[in-house]
């Protein structure tokens, strides 16, 4: 397995005055293809440039507001998102271009689908979660803490991020400790490759590089509405879940499957969150860049 390391990995300055962060990785010249990490996540974590590069493809990464390098938005929403990536694409002369995401990125890219129509031609949804108001089935799946936790979200976002901060203060203290948790044993599998456990480790520390706005405004945004119905996305979405994800439920994957207009599910007995990871030459096949 090679390297993990892009080709290019800079800055741009947004209309609004903020940082914006992304990386290249691929071939450089090749289609375009933009990847939305998870959380906590950054733009450092992309799957094997070797394979990407031999699809001919040219994937961009970005950090969202508060991640890496990108500077936080106060009160920023879930269909803001799609403003920033505009911006970028159009300073990187890319009329038209596919999307994907892995986890909590999943949001990011179906928002860039419903409002930028004309500029996205696919979707790929890699392990991504769902939203709790339209999937009931995984609100109805929470245990009571957690559900206290979605209430506050919708109630007092400001009190919730506070909250979710104090809890997550060993993050920013140290990131390395989230590469410890226990995990499926495919995902463990993925970790003991020495090239891509450097990866991940790096993508981690990255994401708290400012600290931890990027992350605490994922945990809450994801809980709440996220200004769009699942029903507005026209685009070819392409879903993909392994049987064995820890963190969420197939069957949550299978109900947002079902409420997406134009989706072709891949479900994989053999894998769990880190699917992405272990499949993506056959995601890149499937979205068609």
């Amino acid at each position: 397995m090679s390297q993990f390391v892009p080709v290019r990995d800079t800055t741009m300055v947004l209309r609004d005055g903020r940082t914006l962060g992304y990386a290249v990785s691929g071939d450089p010249d090749g289609r375009p293809l933009l990847l939305f990490h998870g959380s906590p996540s950054s733009r450092l974590f992309f799957p094997d440039p070797s394979e990407t590069a031999a699809a001919g493809v040219r994937l961009v990464t970005v950090d969202r507001p508060g991640y890496g390098r990108s500077a936080p938005q106060p009160g920023r929403r879930i269909v803001d998102w799609p403003s920033d990536v505009e911006q970028l694409v159009d300073a990187l002369g890319l009329q038209r271009f596919a999307v994907t995401a892995h986890s909590s990125g999943g949001p990011y890219a179906l928002a860039c689908a419903v409002r930028l129509p004309e500029r996205v031609t696919r979707v790929g949804l890699v392990s991504c979660v769902v939203p709790l108001d339209e999937v009931p089935a995984a609100e109805a799946s929470l245990d009571e803490s957690e559900r206290e936790l979605v209430e506050l979200c919708r109630r007092d976002p400001t009190e919730a991020a506070e909250r979710i901060g104090r809890a997550a203060s060993w993050l920013a203290d140290d990131p390395d400790r989230f590469l410890s948790f226990p995990r499926p044993a495919p995902d463990q599998r993925l970790l003991e490759e020495p090239s891509l456990r450097a990866m991940f480790a790096t993508s981690v520390r990255e994401s708290v590089h400012r600290g931890l706005a990027g992350y605490v405004s994922d945990e809450v945004l994801e809980r709440c509405s996220w200004g769009f119905l699942l029903a507005e996305v026209r685009r070819d979405v392409s879903l993909w879940h392994g049987h064995h994800d820890g963190y969420i439920p197939l069957a949550h994957a299978e109900a947002m499957a079902k409420l997406l207009p134009n989706c072709r599910t891949h479900f994989d007995p053999d894998q769990a969150h880190g699917l992405i990871l272990a499949r993506w030459p056959q995601i890149l096949a499937h979205l068609g860049v």
